[in-house]
């Protein structure tokens, strides 16, 4: 259910604004837009990014301190995967589910350049993964949702002493008889399991992401349009009514995590 808060929130406010279009009329709206918390802070203060925390969760003693690691010092040369096949789940879901922005997508892969062995893969991958979200049967109600989407300005919250970059693909913002709404998607476009319990709790911390950093004042966060979608499982956990003990859970691993990066 949409949980609605009408006090201030802490933060500091910006004088910049951020437009947002009501899907009923076309007068324009404007909101002071918030600070990121990852703005500002010292460079030591622990980070890291939703996936790697959601499997630091579950992982080894050995593992853990290999993510902490590599999230303290990422490397820079690095190619993001599946960015092509991204790129177009988002186009689909923003264009009404527009099947041609995936086929269209297949082919721009399949005509890529595929010299090296890393080509090669992220080619078949990202094509398979697509395919996956095709059989997905991605949830009608978001695009019956006439709402305006936009880019993740704030992609950061801060828990228990460590910021972390959950970075969702698209913040969705709607009103409905006076009632403005946002909820968020993100994909995760990986290979390696996910268990249900981590689902939930990548999904409560969406959720809390949108409470804490990027809800304004009067907003509803819609909890039944805050979808963390695991492609290549072809499921999508919606945020749970009573997040409560995830974030708890959530809590007790930054102060783990926030230790190992001190340390490490």
């Amino acid at each position: 259910m949409p949980r609605k808060h009408c006090s201030r929130r802490k933060g500091r406010i910006l004088k910049s604004k951020i437009q947002i279009y009501s899907p009923y009329n076309i007068k324009i709206k404007t909101m002071a837009k918030e600070k990121s918390y990852g703005q500002g802070l010292p460079s030591h203060t622990p980070r890291v990014s939703i996936n790697p925390l959601i499997e630091f969760m579950s992982a080894s003693d050995r593992r853990k301190l290999s993510i902490v690691r590599g999230q303290k010092s990422p490397s820079t040369l690095r190619v993001a995967p599946y960015s092509t096949a991204r790129a177009a789940i988002k186009n689909f879901i923003k264009s009404e589910y527009d099947l041609e922005q995936l086929v269209l997508a297949v082919l721009q892969l399949r005509n890529r350049d595929q010299s090296t062995n890393w080509k090669r893969q992220d080619v078949a991958n990202s094509i398979d993964a697509l395919r996956h979200f095709t059989d997905m049967n991605f949830p009608s109600k978001v695009s019956k949702v006439k709402c305006t989407f936009a880019k993740s300005v704030i992609k950061d919250c801060y828990m228990d002493d460590v910021l972390i970059v959950v970075a969702p693909d698209f913040i969705m913002r709607w009103e409905i008889d006076g009632v403005r709404y946002i909820g968020a998607v993100k994909l995760r476009i990986s290979k390696k399991q996910l268990d249900y319990s981590s689902g939930r709790k990548a999904v409560a911390l969406l959720a809390h992401y949108l409470e804490t950093s990027v809800r304004h004042e009067c907003e509803t966060v819609d909890y039944s349009h805050c979808l963390y979608v695991d492609v290549f499982a072809e499921t999508i956990y919606p945020a749970p009514p009573n997040d409560t003990l995830y974030l708890e859970e959530i809590c007790k691993a930054c102060d783990e995590y926030a230790k190992l990066w001190r340390a490490a």
